[in-house]
């Protein structure tokens, strides 16, 4: 059985999951779309993330909040917000503006990052500042040419709607981190349901690595020194007409693999 202190140190990575690769998604034409992801342990639901997505022609935006649930909610209580302004530029998405925020019992925190025209850097205002005891420091070289994550996976879902991969890399940064993510093509495979809620069909196999460069614990069991691509797996589907979506992501950890599973029955698109 897993601990109450090791289900309070997943959080983490359950804000990861939030916030990183798995509220984007990849279209061609003026929409929007509403979902709601949902996190687990086990049998344990730890927290749901809410998102809406905006097209237009030549720019995107999205506003994402996420809350812990059950047994976590009481241990470490967490709400979060993205709020993201971008624009497509020769089919990349690129940002343009980004605002994320988090409560928990450990305190407050809030970073606002605004990106050159050319996106070569980004001008950011934190608040609190980095505590550089605890993480290791920010460096320009590291942040100049990075985009988000969000802008970022839904570079790698362009590619699986044009070529049919998600095999790519990209350089990112949201704020108060920066890191090197690498996107690994392991084919197609069938996704059975296992939540009443959940995906089931075919499905792109996508193994996900995040190079930490900048802004991470310097003290973290959840970083593995060398690891491998199925360290977290990412499937991927079209879930409308060329709308392709993460419909589940697995991490697995220490204390077991925690999952990320899109709730189909909250899944809205319209078109405009």
């Amino acid at each position: 059985m897993v601990s109450a202190k090791s289900l309070a140190r997943c959080l983490a990575v359950v804000v990861i999951c939030l916030f990183e690769p798995i509220t984007a998604f990849s279209q061609t034409t003026p929409m929007s779309l509403q979902l709601t992801y949902r996190v687990g342990l086990g049998h344990a639901e730890l927290a749901t993330t809410d998102a809406k997505w905006v097209f237009d022609k030549d720019s995107f935006e999205v506003v994402a909040t996420s809350r812990t649930v059950g047994l976590t909610e009481m241990l470490r209580r967490y709400r979060g917000r993205a709020e993201l302004a971008g624009k497509i530029d020769g089919g990349r998405y690129l940002p343009i503006r980004l605002q994320i925020s988090g409560i928990s019992s450990r305190g407050n925190r809030e970073a606002e990052s605004a990106w050159t025209s050319d996106v070569s850097s980004a001008s950011t205002r934190r608040e609190p500042a980095l505590d550089l005891e605890k993480v290791f420091p920010l460096v320009d070289k590291h942040i100049n040419g990075a985009i988000d994550p969000l802008s970022a996976m839904l570079n790698v879902l362009s590619n699986i709607s044009q070529i049919g991969s998600c095999a790519g890399s990209e350089r990112i940064y949201d704020g108060l981190r920066t890191s090197e993510i690498t996107i690994f093509d392991f084919g197609a495979d069938y996704l059975k349901k296992d939540r009443p809620f959940a995906f089931e069909g075919t499905v792109i196999k996508c193994g996900f690595i995040g190079k930490p460069t900048g802004g991470h614990q310097r003290k973290s069991r959840w970083r593995k020194k060398q690891p491998a691509p199925d360290d977290i797996l990412i499937y991927i589907a079209e879930v409308r007409p060329d709308v392709f979506l993460p419909v589940r992501m697995e991490a697995r950890s220490f204390i077991g693999t925690l999952t990320v599973r899109l709730a189909m029955p909250s899944l809205k698109v319209q078109h405009r």
